[in-house]
């Protein structure tokens, strides 16, 4: 075990020691270059941080507008059934018009016929008024014309 660890621990002092650190192994005329290529991976980031926070408040813009659409939706929803409702008890109202319309009629042409009924019970009352004013009158004038012949005669 102790072997193995030695072996281990001589495989990475190796490992560390032979690593280059020279920066010098970068010619001297690309260092603008590489300079400008870190500005330009540095600006790429701040881009990237940029678009990704905007990214990110188009998603909780969209999210919103969704739970918007999603809250229109059911208030149309709503709608439409207050609609179909209002749309029913007008059926309901109407069909209810017919029905005391069609009442009234009725109860129209009953009264009408009663009116009918009465004009002619009041007929026949004034025709028998009639006659038996005839009857009383034809009374009258026989016992006046027989009192007046008998009051002549006798003066």
């Amino acid at each position: 075990m102790k072997a193995i660890t030695l072996i281990l621990l001589l495989l990475v002092s190796n490992l560390i020691l032979s690593q280059n650190t020279n920066t010098r192994s970068i010619p001297e005329g690309q260092i603008p270059e590489v300079y400008k290529g870190l500005k330009q991976n540095e600006y790429l980031k701040t881009r990237l941080q940029k678009t990704e926070t905007a990214l990110s408040s188009a998603n909780q813009l969209i999210n919103e507008q969704d739970k918007a659409l999603s809250v229109s939706k059911s208030l149309l929803t709503a709608k439409d059934e207050a609609m179909g409702t209002v749309i029913e008890i007008s059926k309901q109202d109407k069909i209810a018009a017919e029905e005391r319309e069609n009442q009234l009629n009725i109860d129209i042409s009953y009264l009408k016929n009663q009116l009918e009924v009465s004009r002619k019970e009041f007929e026949i009352k004034q025709r028998k008024r009639f006659w038996n004013g005839v009857k009383i009158g034809g009374v009258s004038v026989a016992v006046l014309g027989t009192a007046g012949l008998i009051w002549l005669k006798n003066r």
